[in-house]
Formats: structure tokens, C-alpha cells, sequence
């Protein structure tokens, strides 16, 4: 039986590679490569995002499409549910735990992009008595969109982000085809 979630998987992980390639690219673009790198973090938690339910799947954890697992911890609370094991979404669910993790990069660089970012610029401006709600960002800032000022989202964190997944996609596939 195939598993419908391989092929988002793949998908996720080779589009990442391809927006790591281009903000190599970018050259003397900053814009660009800040999106690029913004793109690439996507990619790859629609990639986790996507192995939680093909391991899911593997598993015959029985969700419907739609209702897959968000989160290790959920993909384990199902597992246990239905009364199986799995070292799998153990592993899974100590990856995320770990904060000293690539995988905690990654999560944080995803919860930033969604982050709505609030700036002085929000204030009324006394003379028009217009208030701004275009948040002001300095342009030699831009690879810094997704991260904290003390962890920039560069390419070099990305690519560790990419290397991580797609080693723990391969080495978990490979035990499961042990089985």
C-alpha cells in the first residue's frame, strides 16, 4: 500500500533545496534572499509537517485527510491511543522536546514567521493625525525578518534546518522498511 504523504514530503524537501540554491543566488539582494530563506522554512515544516502524517499513515493511526497530526506530541498521543509503539514518534517527540535541537530552529523560525511585528511607526503623527500601520524595518535588516537580532535567519541555518529533516526523514524511513 502506498502511502499518499511521501510525495508531499519529497515535494516540500526538494523545493527547499531548490530556495536554498537560489538565495545563493541572490547576490547583492537582500529582499531577495530574506524571502528565499523565508520560503525555504515553509517548505520544510510542510515537510515535517508532512512525514508526522506518513509516519501517521505507516501506522495506521486511521485519521482522515484533513485531520492529520499537527505536532510529534500529537502524532504520539495517537499512536498511544490506538494502544501501539513507535520509536519512530518517540524520537519525534524528544526532537521537539530538545531546545539545543536543530529542529527547535527551525520551529522557532517558523512561530517568527507568523509573528505580526509591532513598531514605533504605529503611533499618530501630531501634524496629519493619520496613523501609520506599515510597520518601519531598516533595509539592512531584512535578513533578520524571521529571526530573533540574536539569530539571524541566514542560509547557513536553513541549509542545517534542511540537513537535519532530510536526515531524519531518511534514517527513520530506513528503520521502518527494517520492520
Amino acid at each position: 500500500m502506498s502511502n499518499p504523504y511521501t510525495g508531499t514530503v519529497a515535494s516540500a524537501l526538494r523545493k527547499a533545496q531548490l530556495l536554498l540554491q537560489s538565495s545563493a543566488q541572490a547576490g547583492d539582494t537582500p529582499l531577495l534572499e530574506a524571502s528565499l530563506l523565508e520560503a525555504a522554512v515553509v517548505q520544510l515544516w510542510r515537510g515535517y509537517r508532512g512525514f508526522l502524517a506518513e509516519q501517521g499513515h505507516q501506522m495506521q493511526l486511521g485519521f482522515a485527510t484533513g485531520a492529520e497530526p499537527e505536532t510529534a506530541h500529537a502524532l504520539a498521543h495517537l499512536v498511544a491511543q490506538r494502544g501501539k509503539f513507535s520509536a519512530e514518534a518517540n524520537e519525534l517527540v524528544s526532537l521537539a522536546e530538545n531546545p539545543d535541537s536543530w529542529f527547535a530552529g527551525l520551529c522557532g523560525a517558523w512561530h517568527r514567521l507568523w509573528a505580526l511585528s509591532v513598531s514605533s511607526a504605529t503611533t499618530s503623527s501630531p501634524a496629519s493625525g493619520v496613523q501609520s500601520v506599515i510597520p518601519v524595518r531598516q533595509l539592512d535588516d531584512l535578513g533578520r525578518s524571521v529571526a530573533t537580532s540574536d539569530q539571524p535567519l541566514t542560509r547557513e541555518r536553513v541549509q542545517e534546518w534542511y540537513q537535519g529533516l532530510s536526515e531524519l526523514i531518511q534514517r527513520q524511513r530506513a528503520h521502518s522498511q527494517e520492520w
